[in-house]
This record gives structure tokens, C-alpha cells and sequence, in this order.
């Protein structure tokens, strides 16, 4: 692995997510000693991407359609970046590289019943030859995947007991692309049921599903919080990826907690708003797909621009109860979450991977395979995260009292 040519490389480097990591792996790659490359079908778009950068970038042609073009491209590097969606169409193939060549590999997919199926087809694999396989390390699903582990660590070390429940309290400025918009019918399309399936990728407790384990879909003044709050449309895919973590913890005797309940809400000024954002998680794809041809919605390769960006932010406030009742309140905390912090969140854990594979390796239970982001990287990328820019903090949490 050490006489590999490049440490990262940015695979789908000329779509909208994909140029913004590439210009993030560019700007820090002198001051972070990282060498990478960008990789994507066309050489003429390719080429365009970093026009003007101060140093020279090498291009790669690689498409999931050329498997040995797949394969040269891995032998060149020490990890790849894939932002090539939707996955479910597009990301098999180039996984199954990886693993064939012990490339370890981060994506930005938020597609959980593409997960399931990389678990079943490569994760044995993957362990048994070290290959480090982390889906899902942008806006779906770090913040909630470290900000959950974050909340757990602070209870075992303040409280000296286990978790009962987090509930994850969002708040966030932002705008969608049109592939994550084509992702999310695709999925919806492809496997319905999948989507329904609460512990889709593991993580069910002793007694089976319990009725605080389902998908919160309504609007519901909560008193923990004293808000009013309506489904976050990202839950069904967060949710599954912390109970995967609280899972492979488990496995090696770091668990959560033996009735750990993980959940999700999206926080609303009022009742009538928590109302209209209730009505936004149930507009059906064929109405989505009206408004993309009426230019009211973005296309595939089209988001926001850098000025509304510039704007965008989010808030995670996790609170997590202890197995005693007491209380710890995690924030997390940055920017453009879908985009720009995306961009950041993939990069870090890419580079993490380069170059401080030895110490991950050296951590309780992980040596490769299909993993989540908290068990492959643990407080190590939250120190990372936060030096690069987003905030990750964790404090004792008081119970609020009830408005009179």
C-alpha cells in the first residue's frame, strides 16, 4: 500500500458534489502532505474541474461500465472518494474493486438498501483482507453517526453506565441537488420495503421492535425539548446507520446500551410549521418529478449555488439519557451541511485513511470491512472535524421544566 502513486482519489470528480471534494482535497493537500488524483469518464470535464488550481492535479479515466479501468485506478491509490450516484446504479462494481485490491474506500451515498447489499456481498471479504469499505460519510450520516457515539462515550465516562434512548433534535438551513433528489425516488422505487425495515442493517435489541424503535411520523410537541417537532426526512437513513454502529460495538463488548433506542426529529417554531414540514415528507415521486421538469426543483448534476450556500447551516442537538435518568447534550454544529460540509466530512475521513490507517487498525474490533463511520474512525475524525471547521461538543444536560 505504501508504493501506491496517489493517497486519495476523487472518483466522480466533474458532478456537483464531486467537484466541490475535489477542490477541498486541493485545497489542503499541500499543507496535509496528500497526494490525489481526480477520476470520472470524460477527460475534457475532468480537466475543467481544478482550471486554475496552483498545482497540478493528474486526471483518471475510470468508468463503472470498464471494471478494469476500475481495477487500474484502485492500484494507483490508497483510498477512493466515490460521489458517483445513484449508487444503487453506479457503486457496486467499484466496491468490488476496492475489495479485490485492497483499496480502502468512503462515498457520500445515503442509499441504505445499497448498504445491505455491499454487507452481504463484500463485508467477509472485506475483513479478511483488511480493506476498509465506510459508506455513507457525508451529511448522510456523520453528524449523527459520531454525534450519537460522542453522546454515548460522555455518558459512559460522566455516568459510568450505559444509554436507554438519544434522540437527535435537528435544525438546519438548506437546499437539495438533483441527484440527491433522483437518489431518493430511486430508492423509494427500488426498495420500498427496505425502507421500511427499522433495523435494515442491524442493531435490534433482545426483545424484537418495540414501538419507540419506529420511524417518528408525526408532528408532536415534545417536552424533553419543549418544541414542537415533524419527521426529518433523513431519519430513515440515520437511524440505521447508528443502530449499525450500537451493533458492531456490541459485537466486541463496547455496546450502547442493552435497550438503546436511537431517533430523530425535526424541530419546528410551531405547531402550524411542524404541520407543513409533516406534508413535505409525503409528496409522492411523481409530483417531485413534475416540479424537476418545471425547473422548480433541480436536475441530476445541478444544486445550489455558491452564494445561497454560503447562507445554508445546520444544528444537531443529540440529547442522550443514561441508563440512570441523567442527562448529555452533544452539539454539532457547521455550514452548507449537504454540500460544502459534505465535501469536508468525505475528504477527512478519506485522508484519515491514508494516513493513519495503522492507528484505526489499532482500535478495539476494526480491522476492515463494510463498516460505519463511528466504528471505523471513532473520536479520531471528530478531533479532525473539528479542526477543520465544524463543532462537535458534548456537556452535562439538566431536564427542562414545563412552560406554565
Amino acid at each position: 500500500m505504501s508504493s501506491r502513486r496517489y493517497d486519495v482519489v476523487v472518483y466522480g470528480a466533474t458532478g456537483f458534489t464531486g467537484q466541490l471534494v475535489a477542490r477541498y482535497m486541493s485545497e489542503i493537500s499541500t499543507k496535509r502532505k496528500v497526494t490525489f488524483a481526480i477520476a470520472g469518464r470524460n477527460a475534457s470535464k475532468l480537466q475543467n474541474v481544478l482550471h486554475g488550481a496552483k498545482n497540478r492535479v493528474d486526471c483518471i479515466i475510470a468508468s463503472s461500465s470498464d471494471i478494469e479501468s476500475l481495477h487500474r485506478m484502485c492500484k494507483s491509490t490508497k483510498v477512493v472518494i466515490s460521489t458517483v450516484g445513484p449508487f444503487l446504479k453506479y457503486g457496486t462494481p467499484l466496491v468490488e474493486a476496492c475489495v479485490a485490491c485492497q483499496t480502502d474506500y468512503v462515498d457520500i451515498t445515503g442509499e441504505i438498501p445499497w448498504v445491505k447489499d455491499l454487507i452481504s456481498k463484500f463485508d467477509k471479504k472485506a475483513q479478511l483482507n483488511g480493506t476498509a469499505i465506510v459508506p455513507m460519510c457525508g451529511f448522510d450520516s456523520i453528524p449523527s453517526d459520531l454525534g450519537a457515539y460522542a453522546t454515548a462515550k460522555e455518558i459512559e465516562k460522566r455516568y459510568g453506565c450505559g444509554v436507554r434512548r438519544i434522540v437527535t433534535y435537528v435544525a438546519m438551513k438548506g437546499s437539495a441537488s438533483g441527484g440527491t433528489l433522483a437518489t431518493g425516488m430511486l430508492m423509494n422505487k427500488e426498495a420500498p420495503e427496505d425502507m421500511k425495515d427499522v433495523f435494515l442493517l442491524g442493531g435490534e435489541r433482545e426483545g424484537g421492535v418495540r414501538e419507540e424503535d419506529m420511524d417518528f411520523d408525526e408532528v408532536k410537541f415534545d417536552r424533553d425539548v419543549l418544541s414542537w417537532t415533524a419527521p426529518f426526512g433523513m431519519a430513515k437513513l440515520n437511524t440505521r446507520v447508528v443502530r449499525r454502529s450500537c451493533m458492531l460495538f456490541e459485537n466486541f463488548g463496547m455496546g450502547y446500551g442493552k435497550c438503546f433506542n436511537y431517533q430523530e426529529k425535526l424541530l419546528a417554531p410551531d405547531e402550524k410549521t411542524a404541520r407543513k414540514l409533516l406534508r413535505s415528507t409525503r409528496i409522492p415521486p411523481s409530483m417531485i418529478k413534475k416540479m424537476i421538469k418545471l425547473g422548480k426543483l433541480p436536475k441530476p448534476g445541478e444544486g445550489p449555488s455558491p452564494s445561497k450556500r454560503a447562507k445554508n447551516w445546520f444544528l444537531y442537538t443529540i440529547v442522550g439519557e443514561a441508563e440512570d435518568g441523567r442527562l448529555i447534550k452533544t452539539e454539532v454544529k457547521g455550514g452548507d451541511a449537504g454540500y460544502d460540509e459534505t465535501a469536508k466530512m468525505v475528504s477527512e475521513a478519506a485522508v484519515m485513511l491514508a494516513q493513519m490507517k495503522h492507528k484505526l487498525l489499532e482500535q478495539k474490533g476494526f480491522d476492515g470491512g463494510v463498516v460505519t463511520p463511528a466504528f471505523a474512525f471513532r473520536s479520531h475524525l471528530i478531533s479532525a472535524l473539528n479542526s477543520a471547521g465544524l463543532s462537535f461538543t458534548s456537556s452535562p444536560l439538566q431536564r427542562p421544566k414545563a412552560k406554565l
